[in-house]
């Protein structure tokens, strides 16, 4: 699908939602819920990759980037 399409087929949903019912909007709303956890979860760092990261941080604040970290 192309951004012209997706675009289209956006306001689409948004009218047809400004028309549904209660029961249409809970579990539109349900559904995108789940999505962004699920998305989220994707991207997510394990602790070990948090940790890795905040030490890379702090080389990179110190200027010690072409040092390999470990």
């Amino acid at each position: 699908m192309n951004a012209t399409e997706l675009k289209e087929l956006r306001k689409a949903v948004k009218k047809l939602l400004d028309q549904a019912d209660e029961r249409v909007v809970r579990m539109v709303h349900a559904m995108l819920k789940a999505d962004a956890a699920h998305m989220k979860s994707l991207y997510a760092l394990t602790p070990d990759q948090e940790a890795i990261l905040e030490k890379r941080m702090e080389q990179y604040k110190k200027g010690q980037m072409n040092e390999r970290v470990e």
